[in-house]
Order: structure tokens, then sequence, then C-alpha cells
């Protein structure tokens, strides 16, 4: 009993570490991606490279299609952690450094928290309202960083934008999981989002024909590894962790983005960002501890 115990402690360790630096490594990849392709090309050939992946996952683990019964919850769930999340992340970044991106993205635990009262019916008292006040000042703080501007605009409404729908999905997602495992989680949501993503199949093919091989090989990587095996292995840490205390590790991912963006595209967040991604964090912290309280 202890040994498998150990051993799924393990596993689950490894898809977290793994998660965290897949995801720390797309901004920067998107980033690179965006010079070469419009926001939307990106977003569909990612996810069309993604859902062979996941094709051949599937298979290699045998994995058999979830009941029809939940297609409708799943396909529900694509419009948020699919649809709404990556084609909000990528416009966002057209316009956001890949460092001070991933900080407001990474708001999501504050959404999550606030979320899971009304969702799951837990407890959430004064101190995740105040975080989300913190954050949303920090935010503020590193758009003026980005944009001389004391005020959530354009980019960075968008990325605010990501980290509700991220915060939605990871609450959303716990129920499915008690039914199915998070290979079909991912896998069927995977799908199901890419589908939606077909509006964007005017010009793709005459964008991918003509664009630099460099892009296109990045964009190749967000759809097997951010994508395909991040989907997997971050629904198999939210099946054996509880999701408030998973979520605690993605404060990880912006000091990956940060360090990544400087040493493949040379970006240099603005020090107003990097005080505001202290800020913004600090309210996610602070969320966090009025969860903890409540559930214990």
């Amino acid at each position: 009993m202890k040994t498998s115990a150990g051993h799924r402690d393990l596993r689950t360790a490894a898809a977290l570490i793994s998660t965290l630096l897949f995801w720390g490594s797309a901004f920067p990849f998107i980033r690179l991606a965006l010079g070469s392709y419009a926001p939307g090309h990106l977003t569909l050939l990612r996810f069309l490279v993604a859902s062979v992946a996941m094709i051949a996952l599937v298979v290699v683990f045998r994995t058999p299609l979830p009941g029809c019964r939940y297609w409708p919850a799943l396909a529900g769930l694509s419009l948020l952690n699919v649809i709404g999340y990556h084609v909000l992340l990528n416009y966002g970044l057209v316009a956001v450094q890949a460092g001070p991106g991933s900080l407001i993205v990474n708001t999501a635990p504050v959404f999550s928290y606030i979320a899971a009262g009304p969702l799951l019916h837990e407890r959430t008292d004064w101190r995740a309202w105040l975080g989300l006040a913190i954050s949303l000042a920090g935010m503020s703080i590193i758009a003026y960083g980005e944009n001389g501007a004391m005020r959530l605009n354009g980019g960075t409404l968008l990325l605010l934008g990501c980290a509700i729908t991220w915060g939605l999905s990871t609450v959303l997602v716990k129920p499915l999981l008690r039914h199915m495992s998070a290979m079909q989680v991912a896998a069927m949501t995977l799908w199901f989002g890419t589908t939606g993503l077909l509006v964007f199949l005017p010009g793709f093919v005459h964008a991918v024909k003509t664009a630099p091989a460099a892009a296109t090989w990045s964009i190749a990587y967000l759809g097997v590894f951010p994508i395909a095996v991040s989907y997997a292995t971050w629904n198999y840490v939210l099946a054996h962790m509880p999701a408030t205390r998973a979520v605690n590790y993605t404060y990880l991912i912006p000091l990956i983005a940060v360090a990544e963006a400087y040493a493949m595209l040379g970006e240099r967040p603005h020090p107003a960002s990097i005080a505001g991604g202290a800020i913004a964090m600090a309210g996610v912290v602070l969320a966090n501890a009025g969860r903890r309280a409540e559930n214990s």
C-alpha cells in the first residue's frame, strides 16, 4: 500500500513539474510565432497539431471514449479551456510581453477560489475578494509598464479574460473527473474545442504555406507539449491532488516564462510590470489563505 501510494505521489509530482515547465515555455513560443501568424491561425494550427497528438496518446494508452451523456458537459468545458482561454491568450500576447502576460494569466487561482463557492458549494471568506482587488490593482500596474497607462485595456483585458476562463475551468473540471479519467477529459475537450476553432479556417492554408519554418515548428511544439501532453498531465494532477493545492504551484509559471522569454526573445519586462506582477501574485496568495482557512 505504501509503495503504491509512493509511486502515485511520484507520478503526480512528475506530471505537475512537466506541466509547469511546458506551460511556462508556451508564452515565449507564442510570442515568437505571432511574428508570422495571425492569432486566430496560430490557435487553429496549434490545436490541429494537438488533436493529432492526442489521438496518438489515446491509442497508446488505450483510452476509451466517455459515455455520450457526458459529451455536452465536455463541450461546454471546451468553450472555456480551449476556445475562450487560448483565443484570448493569443490575441492578448500580441500587445503584452511573454513575462508580464504570464503574470496576468496566473492570477487564475483567485477566480478559481471565488467560483468554487457557488459552483462547488465551498465557503469563501473576505480574503478571496480582497485578494481579487489586489490582483486587479497589480494588473493595472502591469498595464502601465506595457502600455504607459494605469488601466486595464487592450491586451491586458484579454489576458484577464484568460485568467477568468482558466479559473472557472479548473473548478468545473473537478465533477467530471469523478466519472472519467484525466485522459478522457483532456481528449474530448481538446477535440470539441478544435472543432469550434475551425471558424479561423479562411486564409489558414495560405498562412501556413507562407510562414517561416521556425514559426510553424514553434506552433507544432505548442500543440504537442503545452497542449496535448499538458492537458493530460494537468488533469492527472487534479485527479490526485486538491485543486486548491495544485493551483498554488502555478505561481512558478511566470518565473519560467520570464526566464525563457529573456533567453529566447531578449524580452526585459519593464520594472513596473515586475512590481505589478508581484502585487498581483500577493493578491493570489491572500485569496488562497482565505480559502485554506475556510476549508480547514
